[in-house]
């Protein structure tokens, strides 16, 4: 879809871009909203590639020692101008924040490769 929007010059604005919090914390970890969203239509299932890819956000976090969340976010920044994160608190907000962090094209690559591409949901 990005390839179709930019080469159509369509903006996007993506909606959570740390799918619901799944790009901001290693595997495994669990919240109050991970646990209340299992079994429901808004559990983000880790298929694929997917658990690759935090690793990854989280390796590449630990190298250059900042948030997973200004990992995926940086990423983001390198694709859009305008992604609407959804921070929950002050704290969340000022995580997101990723100002002089720009990621190599080795980087993006890094992060890219495992990628697996996914059903579109909530649409018939």
């Amino acid at each position: 879809m990005m390839a179709y929007c930019k080469y159509n010059g369509i903006g996007v604005i993506p909606w959570s871009p740390l799918a619901a919090g799944v790009l901001a914390r290693p595997l495994g970890t669990e919240t109050t909203r991970l646990l209340t969203t299992i079994g429901s239509v808004f559990e983000k299932k880790v298929i694929g590639g997917d658990a690759t890819i935090i690793n990854r956000v989280e390796e590449l976090a630990k190298r250059r020692n900042c948030q997973m969340c200004q990992i995926a976010l940086a990423w983001t920044a390198a694709k859009v101008t305008s992604p609407i994160i959804g921070a929950n608190s002050v704290q969340r907000l000022r995580e997101s924040l990723i100002r002089g962090l720009e990621l190599t094209a080795e980087e993006m690559a890094y992060l890219e490769e495992p990628y697996e591409t996914k059903v579109v949901r909530g649409h018939a």
